[in-house]
């Protein structure tokens, strides 16, 4: 897929979160999203996780559940060619694992990651270990830009390049 194939994608985050009030009071309005692609292998299988993330969708708000894998498909799909996408990763790994079947980004926000406050802190809910670290440096050598903060009118913090 080329980089036209996601042009209705308006934000791709990292939050170890999923989708929350965050993403649903903030996020949503700011990019004027419709709908919300959640990419992650283990909310798609657990019928309860996934059914309270799609609970979330409204009459302007389409919101989908997704493998990694499937969800690479699905953002660059004729079917959601009209919408303004958030996709949800819950990790790095995630992301970069869609990265290498094909979804391209040009920016990326990195909203929570926990990992139980260890690791090393690049914002206040933001906690990287060895392989995030890793990860950040080699979307940055490919140009992707960092957008770190939870909400939009904070203020981003700026990424080791």
């Amino acid at each position: 897929m080329e980089r036209s194939d996601f042009m209705s994608i308006v934000l791709v985050r990292i939050d170890d979160r999923l989708l929350h009030g965050q993403i649903v009071e903030a996020w949503v309005p700011y990019c004027k999203a419709t709908c919300i692609i959640v990419a992650n292998d283990e909310a798609k299988k657990n019928r309860v996780q996934r059914l309270a993330i799609e609970s979330c969708a409204s009459r302007t708000l389409t919101v989908k559940v997704d493998a990694v894998e499937e969800s690479v498909q699905d953002a660059g799909s004729e079917a959601l060619e009209r919408e303004r996408i958030i996709v949800l990763f819950s990790t790095l790994k995630d992301l970069i694992h869609a990265y290498d079947r094909g979804f391209r980004f040009s920016c990326i926000n990195i909203g929570n990651i926990h990992h139980n406050g260890f690791g090393k802190q690049l914002a206040k809910s933001v906690y990287i270990d060895k392989e995030d670290e890793d990860i950040i440096k080699n979307l940055v050598s490919l140009g992707i830009d960092l957008d770190i903060r939870a909400v939009p009118w904070d203020k981003p913090v700026k990424v080791m390049g």
